[in-house]
């Protein structure tokens, strides 16, 4: 495709986007998050608009993706971007509807109200851990932003159950539980990429705890010093 050509079909996205009266057809305010136009485009990513929330930046933000030609949503979650895959379309109009009729259920049940567990993890360990010692709210540079009381559902099966971030150098650290593999694992990132770690697989909770107790602070200020690591 040529400049020219790519330069005009932006704008008339980037028009359609702005022509939606999205502060009178949408809700402005989902509990935290409020609505907000970005109107940006970022190489292949043009971001429209998005509900952001005041507590800790997370956005769920309404994108269209030149690389597959459709529109979606996102939810950027600082350590980690989820695709919602029922508002996937490559036509405007279709996925008008969609966020009208998803908005406000989605970010409610996957965002605002994560202590209503599913029926496939109530009872499992990580539900009644006592993880005041092993996941304490700060270590060091880093802020502990998502905690197993209230997990956020991943994909195939996994829970990221806890989370800490440092803003100041892009960095964090997220743990999972798998409901079908019955594991705790982990990942570090920086800057957006993941960094693989095995340390802290676990088959049970008392392990888990147990690892995390021993190398957790320690492997913190190590990517915090040296943000640039291999994965194991």
């Amino acid at each position: 495709m040529s400049d020219n050509k790519l330069a005009e079909e932006r704008e008339q996205r980037r028009n359609a986007f702005l022509a939606w009266d999205i502060e009178n057809e949408l809700p402005l305010d989902i509990g935290e998050y409020h609505l907000e136009r970005i109107d940006k485009q970022e190489e292949r990513i043009y971001k429209a608009f998005g509900w952001t929330s005041l507590k800790n930046g997370w956005q769920v933000r309404a994108i269209f993706d030149e690389e597959t030609m459709d529109y979606m949503i996102k939810m950027d979650l600082n350590l980690v971007v989820l695709t919602e895959i029922e508002v996937i379309t490559g036509d405007f109009e279709t996925f008008k509807d969609f966020v009208k009729r998803w908005t406000v259920k989605a970010i409610k049940k996957e965002l605002l109200q994560r202590k209503d567990l599913s029926v496939l993890v109530k009872g499992h360990a990580f539900t009644q851990w006592d993880y005041s010692h092993a996941l304490p709210e700060k270590i060091g540079h880093f802020t502990r932003v998502i905690e197993p009381v209230n997990p956020l559902q991943g994909l195939n099966g996994s829970y990221i159950i806890a989370t800490y971030e440092c803003r100041e150098k892009e960095l964090g650290a997220l743990f999972f539980y798998n409901v079908y593999r019955d594991e705790y694992y982990g990942e570090f990132r920086a800057g957006g990429i993941p960094i693989i770690i095995h340390t802290y697989d676990a088959k049970d909770v008392k392990k888990f705890d147990m690892i995390l107790t021993k190398y957790l602070e320690k492997d913190l200020q190590n990517l915090y010093d040296h943000p640039v690591m291999e994965d194991e």
